[in-house]
């Protein structure tokens, strides 16, 4: 067994991508857990040759989290997590609740290949530092998820002929993300991949938010251009990650409300947006993968599109502002909600802990699996940092939904 974890280390060394999918089966293959090749063998070979910078070993909590994705987690005899995760989306009676914790403590059904890319980000950078990122944005680091842009290459769509965007969809992008998907495969879990496009994301990034407001207006050819070449990146990203195999899912950041509103009239939604969503969605659900949107704010207007376009899972992560019991009578055995603790009220010193255990007991009452047949997954907001909830919180709420979940 130490043998196929030394073969693997040295094909990443070799840097012969295309073989480190062969070399983690054969680990497999002999025996060895999926958590332990990515913790003695993936993760090593990668911090050696440099695909693993230097600030993220310093640090280590990603690196750590990286090879708890692939530890088993409690299941019913005979079902795996991945099954449970299909059960509640699909509203096919999962025998228990599902769920996605990462850090204090990570313990997962699933497997989102997004947390995992994050070992490969380099993290050197400080508070103000000034960069360019490979779609050509001026950027200022934050120290959060997000960094603030500066510039925006494509704030007059006059300009979108001479744009030249990032290969999101290369097949070395691919490669890289197998080996992670054959983990994942091997532990039983449910694995969802990201979206590289995130396509209405993206364009307030390229054009800068008052000038996408206005193309609405005096943009509109420019714009729907540009509309269509990221739906067609966004496809090809899908087809990339169909042609890997072993993808369950497909998973868009796309934030469309405010907190008391939609970012724009929901006809104007319909006109521009609708159109190149339903062909991101077909797209996906073509190549056997659901659907999932990251979709903050107040986006009850939206929902009726949401329901007719298909959307499988709406990740919120701000349930309070629209209220558990609006979205359980709004999309109730329609779409699937993976909910975090509201993200806005839990990190504060104003809530107390029984505030928090009354708060994640409403959640399993409201989001009723049985009454629903599924439709409820719980979740951790996966930078916990940015939001500063403490350790003490998020594992305190990791236990409480636990107790719900042994309970049943």
């Amino acid at each position: 067994m130490e043998e196929k974890l030394e073969q693997l280390r040295r094909s990443i060394l070799g840097r012969d991508f295309t073989a480190v999918a062969g070399y983690v089966r054969a680990a497999l293959d002999s025996g060895l857990a999926a958590d332990r090749i990515m913790s003695e063998g993936l993760i090593p070979g990668l911090i050696e040759n440099g695909r693993i910078s230097k600030s993220q070993v310093d640090q280590g909590r990603d690196i750590e989290m990286a090879s708890a994705v692939f530890r088993p987690v409690p299941t019913p005899q005979g079902v795996t997590s991945r099954e449970i995760v299909r059960a509640a989306i699909e509203f096919n009676n999962p025998l228990r609740i599902p769920y996605s914790f990462y850090y204090n403590p990570t313990a997962t059904d699933v497997v989102e290949l997004a947390m995992l890319a994050s070992i490969f980000q380099d993290i050197s950078r400080r508070v103000g530092d000034v960069y360019t990122d490979r779609w050509g944005i001026k950027q200022q680091v934050t120290g959060r998820r997000w960094d603030k842009p500066l510039e925006y290459p494509l704030e007059d769509l006059g300009k979108l002929d001479s744009y030249h965007f990032p290969p999101v969809a290369s097949p070395g992008v691919f490669r890289l993300m197998e080996p992670f998907i054959r983990l994942g495969q091997a532990a039983g879990k449910y694995i969802v991949a990201p979206n590289p496009v995130m396509m209405y994301e993206m364009m307030r990034q390229l054009m800068g938010f008052p000038a996408l407001m206005v193309a609405h207006y005096i943009q509109q050819d420019g714009l729907k251009a540009l509309l269509e070449k990221m739906t067609e990146m966004t496809i090809g990203c899908i087809e990339g990650y169909a042609g890997i195999g072993g993808v369950d899912a497909f998973m868009t950041w796309e934030d469309w409300g405010m907190q008391t509103s939609l970012q724009i009239k929901i006809e104007d939604f319909r006109r521009f947006y609708k159109p190149y969503y339903a062909r991101i969605i077909e797209a996906a659900h073509k190549h056997g993968m659901y659907f999932i949107w990251h979709n903050c704010g107040y986006i009850v207007d939206m929902f009726p599109d949401i329901i007719e376009l298909g959307v499988d899972v709406l990740q919120f992560d701000q349930p309070r502002l629209i209220g558990h019991q609006r979205l359980i009578s709004e999309l109730g055995g329609k779409v699937c909600m993976w909910n975090t603790v509201d993200i806005q009220w839990s990190p504060t010193s104003a809530v107390s802990d029984d505030a928090i255990l009354a708060e994640v007991a409403e959640m399993v009452r409201v989001y009723d699996i049985e009454r629903f047949k599924g439709g409820f997954i719980a979740r951790h907001y996966p930078q916990p940092w940015d939001i500063n909830l403490t350790p003490e919180r998020q594992r305190l709420i990791y236990d409480t939904f636990m107790k719900h979940i042994d309970k049943d």
